[in-house]
């Protein structure tokens, strides 16, 4: 199973800096990035190469985190791309909790991320119309 990070935040200058810091000091790749905010706080959504040492690194540096379920979908870059994946997802009654995107290098696809309830089921669902889903070796390391 693949994960992202979720880290709670205070929505002050120089924290998102420190958290990019300990990723960089500890050789953490990040390959996407989600920043949301409310008032004081925030919650930053991370897509590393390796969530495991990204986890124990902010841990150590006394920065809240928790590992969360993803499933990454590919799918084309184009007008409807993503509400062809929404579409399969709502009409088999599985709810998106959180999802970010971005496009990918040959600028002919994107990347979906998304955390969803029922993460074997949605990716079932997924490959069963014909959008690629990454396996967990892929979304770390495409």
């Amino acid at each position: 199973m693949a994960y992202h990070l979720s880290i709670f935040v205070e929505n002050k200058p120089g924290k998102l800096e420190k958290i990019t810091g300990i990723l960089t000091e500890n050789s953490v790749n990040l390959r996407a990035i989600s920043v949301a905010s409310s008032g004081q706080f925030g919650v930053v959504k991370i897509l590393v190469n390796d969530p495991d040492k990204a986890f124990e690194a902010l841990r150590k540096n006394h920065i809240t985190a928790s590992k969360r379920k993803i499933s990454v979908a590919i799918v084309d870059d184009r007008p409807g791309g993503l509400h062809h994946l929404l579409t399969t997802l709502s009409s088999n009654r599985i709810n998106i909790e959180d999802c970010y995107g971005f496009v990918l290098e040959d600028k002919k696809r994107a990347a979906i991320v998304v955390e969803v309830e029922k993460n074997p089921a949605a990716e079932q669902v997924l490959s069963a119309q014909g959008i690629q889903v990454l396996s967990d070796s892929e979304i770390y390391t495409f």
